[in-house]
């Protein structure tokens, strides 16, 4: 359950980002702090990126909890469920993102 949730978020991640960001964007914002406010100014591909480590981060963790899961089926069965939690402040982050930079 926590792989399949991971691939609809990443989904709705990729979707939300190809329909609010235009490619003729120019430079774009690509971080935000609250103290300091934008500190992060970038071209408009960069922002693929944040979905991209995400789609990273579950092939990773999906084969190393695959490869844990002979040897300690609690720890295989934590980091599945870790990578869905990852995957909900992705989606906070790039829902920020996106309203930021329209």
């Amino acid at each position: 359950m926590p792989l399949i949730g991971s691939i609809l978020i990443q989904i709705f991640l990729w979707w939300h980002l190809i329909s609010n960001i235009q490619s003729d964007a120019g430079q774009i914002f690509l971080h935000y702090n609250i103290i300091f406010g934008v500190d992060l100014v970038g071209a408009w591909w960069k922002i693929y990126l944040i979905p991209l480590l995400g789609m990273a981060v579950i092939l990773l963790n999906y084969f190393f909890s695959w490869m844990y899961y002979s040897v300690d089926k609690f720890l295989a069965r934590l980091m599945s469920v870790w990578v869905l939690f990852f995957h909900i402040f992705l989606t906070v982050g790039i829902v920020l993102l996106v309203r930021l930079n329209t």
